[in-house]
């Protein structure tokens, strides 16, 4: 998702045409690696040709179950991919939490034992492992038996994953995905108490105010912080953009060291300190924030679209008259207003220095892009999982054995992906975020700056560190000047200009 160091906003949302979510494999999901393992190659095939080796890939976790019996590498989907491309193929899938993900990941790469293709979704991982010389350079491959992939990128997202050098490191891909997160709520419980929809902030605060008197049971507005701050971006929004880097007045400005940063610790602290805001939010992660909507202790988070289906789904089981929903987000006492949006491109398609098969794995992928399998991947047999009207795809009953299918997405189309999510049931929890996922985060609009990628971990851990605690009144309000201070010596600054430099010109 992203553009290199001139590229502006306008030419970010120029459709790009087929995408490349490259790498075969599954963006993504639950369970773990194991199940019946392709036979490796070394050996000769049948009339002396050389059988292709078997390519490992270290894919990222998601939320879809394989049906009993199955796993990632034992299934229809895995089977006929290695069929139609001709490769013997192994997926490993990384643990579901980001942290442990990101463990695991930099222990594979130290370790010299890797696959052959890993897909990141970490646009700070892929930068350090490009910094560290752990990545194979993708251009001489691309030129050799990658043309097909070359054809479905545009010049936008080669700059993505272009280093310094020149070099390619990493196939991205495009994804229809434009929304996030919004503020989830307990839509009857406001029209059972009588309560507005809140429009501004003063009204948002009125609102938790009313619902904390009159369900003392329940939370007004739960968050799991202890998995960092996302659960309160839609507050947060009412201040400022809930992106790290923001292009403002013609620069780009690094969010919580603004001015309306403190005005939204004050908020979040005066919620916090009257119960508005769950007292448990601390030690809360995402399962504990899910649990408290389906069993009524809950009225409003801000939550991913993919993440509240699930809950509205287990809601209703319990409570058929139950409402939930995204609401719009209040507007500030500034006229603050919206949410991040995802970019266009999305995840990091890498090859280790260490995979003893680069050119196959550029192979495989290449052989990834035709049309017929990506249509396979993404909706299954016809006639089977779906029928065809008026171009579109239409799913049968039989698609639901299939929902796995979604790891072993590769080469896309906005389209394609659009009619995946409708066919699935998210649309109710999308479609209403589109239209408030306003605003970029520069970092994610350039291809990998040393100073600061480098520098990302630390500056968000020292970022939740001391909001948190000046949330929860474990510092005072005037830690947040000891905050600018550190960020500051860490080299705040110094990654800003780099920044500002890549994105508006070393002016």
């Amino acid at each position: 998702m992203n553009k290199g160091e001139d590229l502006n906003m306008k030419q970010h949302r120029k459709k790009g045409a087929l995408v490349a979510a490259a790498v075969a494999t599954a963006v993504a999901l639950a369970g773990c690696g194991g199940g019946a393992k392709p036979a490796d190659s070394g050996k000769a095939a049948a009339g002396g040709e050389a059988a292709k080796p078997t390519l490992k890939l270290l894919v990222p976790n998601n939320v879809e179950e394989f049906p009993q019996g199955s796993d990632v590498n034992n299934n229809e989907i895995a089977n006929t991919i290695r069929e139609k491309t001709g490769f013997n193929l192994q997926w490993e899938l990384l643990p579901k939490d980001a942290e442990p993900a990101r463990q695991k990941l930099n222990v594979v790469m130290a370790s010299g034992e890797t696959p052959d293709i890993i897909i990141l979704n970490d646009k700070t991982q892929f930068g350090s492992f490009v910094q560290q010389g752990l990545l194979t350079p993708l251009d001489t491959y691309m030129n050799d038996v990658g043309k097909d992939i070359k054809a479905t990128l545009t010049p936008e997202q080669w700059k993505s994953s272009t280093a310094a050098d020149g070099k390619i490191y990493a196939v991205r891909t495009l994804t229809f995905n434009v929304a996030t997160s919004g503020l989830l709520t307990r839509t009857d419980w406001f029209e059972e108490l009588g309560i507005p929809l809140p429009k501004t902030q003063d009204e948002f605060y009125e609102a938790l105010k009313t619902i904390k008197a009159k369900k003392p049971d329940a939370v007004p507005y739960s968050a799991n912080l202890a998995q960092g701050l996302g659960s309160l971006a839609a507050i947060q929004s009412m201040f400022y953009p809930p992106v790290e880097y923001l292009q403002k007045n013609g620069k780009v400005v690094y969010t919580p060291a603004e001015p309306e940063a403190k005005e939204f610790l004050a908020f979040a602290n005066k919620l916090f300190s009257e119960g508005l805001i769950d007292k448990e939010a601390v030690v809360n992660k995402l399962d504990n924030v899910k649990e408290k909507f389906v069993s009524g202790r809950a009225a409003m988070s801000t939550i991913g679209w993919a993440d509240a289906k699930g809950i509205g789904d287990a809601l209703k089981g319990k409570s058929a008259n139950a409402k939930l929903g995204y609401i719009d987000i209040p507007t500030g006492k500034n006229g603050a207003n919206g949410m991040n949006k995802a970019t266009s491109l999305t995840k990091y398609f890498v090859i280790p220095k260490f995979s003893k098969h680069p050119k196959e794995a550029v192979d495989f992928m290449n052989k990834s892009t035709n049309k017929d399998l990506i249509d396979y991947i993404s909706f299954g047999v016809e006639g089977k999982h779906y029928e065809k009207k008026d171009g579109q795809f239409i799913a049968t009953k039989e698609a639901e054995n299939i929902r796995y299918r979604v790891y072993y997405n590769m080469f896309d189309t906005v389209e394609l992906g659009i009619q995946r999510m409708k066919q699935k049931g998210f649309a109710p929890y999308f479609d209403p975020l589109v239209k408030s996922s306003k605003y970029d985060d520069v970092v994610n609009l350039v291809p990998p700056i040393d100073a600061v990628d480098k520098k990302s971990k630390e500056f968000s851990d020292l970022r939740d560190e001391y909001f948190l605690k000046i949330i929860t009144g474990a510092l005072p309000m005037s830690a947040y000047d000891d905050y600018i201070a550190k960020w500051k010596k860490a080299g705040g600054e110094e990654a800003l200009k780099a920044l500002n430099d890549a994105y508006n010109g070393n002016k």
